[in-house]
């Protein structure tokens, strides 16, 4: 199984970032290799469940994404939890901070390739390190995707 964390930095409230993680349609937007959604039920909450086609390496996987949990905290972070089934099972968290100038969002990404030793044994020679490019490379999609959904104010002229 690999595990990988990554911390984000987002110039746009909580609120805002939880609208695009919660947008089950939108994955496709920022997660890299993923198509879809082939199907989604529900509203991007708890008891949400939506299926993609994840491509890396010229192999395709039906990856199922379940919304496991979405707490909001009385200091205004919001927790996220979602399963994955299907050819990457696993799991991933985000935990979204709100800060001065911003979000700070952590997340955490744990899967395991399906097989037996020789395919923890591609894993660690192939797909991690692929694999956690492209996750570092979807948060920074995220991030950008996130901050554009914002409307900026526009500066006025002195």
């Amino acid at each position: 199984m690999a595990h990988l964390t990554q911390t984000t930095m987002f110039g746009i409230p909580v609120e805002a970032l939880d609208k695009v993680v919660r947008d089950v349609a939108r994955v496709p937007e920022y997660w890299v290799g993923m198509s879809g959604p082939v199907r989604a039920f529900g509203d991007g909450g708890p008891g949400s469940k939506a299926e993609y086609t994840m491509s890396m390496l010229g192999a395709h996987w039906r990856v199922v994404r379940r919304t496991v949990e979405e707490r909001h905290n009385a200091d205004g972070s919001t927790d996220w939890r979602w399963e994955l089934a299907g050819g990457l099972p696993g799991w991933m968290t985000c935990h979204h901070e709100p800060r001065e100038d911003g979000t700070t969002a952590t997340t955490e990404f744990e899967y395991a390739l399906p097989g037996s030793t020789l395919g923890r044994l591609v894993d660690r020679l192939l797909i991690e390190k692929r694999a956690r490019r492209d996750f570092e490379e979807s948060l920074e999609n995220l991030k950008y995707v996130a901050e554009s959904s914002v409307a900026k104010p526009i500066a006025k002229a002195a």
